[in-house]
């Protein structure tokens, strides 16, 4: 999949590979929030001995930084993306479509574990969307 990014998102990926020398596959800028994701194997580089890059890009940029590991399987991608938040379950759905199938993460968790998925007015889950989208085509969540 083609992926185009704008000119502040290839700045902060020019950060991040410059700091850490790991390379950086994708971004997402928010207000507050930059979440990068990293080529598989090379999560540790990026974020630095005991995470000296994130502090370093953190306090640079003024952002909080969220680092994800590609992974080629949607279902551990989405895992990567949610981190360490309990689920039940993840799954990967086809839905039929006239035209071609709607692929659909299921993800399986309780009421308050499913409040931190999703995120404040529902930014968390957007963004999950977003990086399934570009990486995976997955069409939603």
């Amino acid at each position: 999949m083609t992926i185009t990014l704008d000119t502040d998102s290839l700045r902060y990926i020019a950060a991040l590979e410059k700091v850490s020398g790991a390379r950086v596959v994708d971004c997402i800028c928010e207000e507050d929030k930059i979440t990068y994701v990293i080529q598989t194997g090379q999560l540790g580089a990026a974020i630095g001995k005991a995470g000296a890059n994130v502090k370093k890009l953190t306090t640079a940029l003024g952002k909080k930084i969220h680092l994800v590991e590609l992974d080629g399987d949607p279902i551990k991608f989405t895992a990567n993306l949610i981190g360490e938040i309990r689920v039940k379950e993840m799954s990967l759905k086809e839905i039929p479509a006239p035209e071609q199938p709607i692929k659909k993460i299921i993800i399986e968790t309780d009421a308050r574990n499913r409040g931190t998925i999703v995120g404040k007015g529902g930014k968390n889950i957007e963004m999950i969307k977003n990086l399934l989208k570009r990486h995976h085509g997955i069409d939603d969540v």
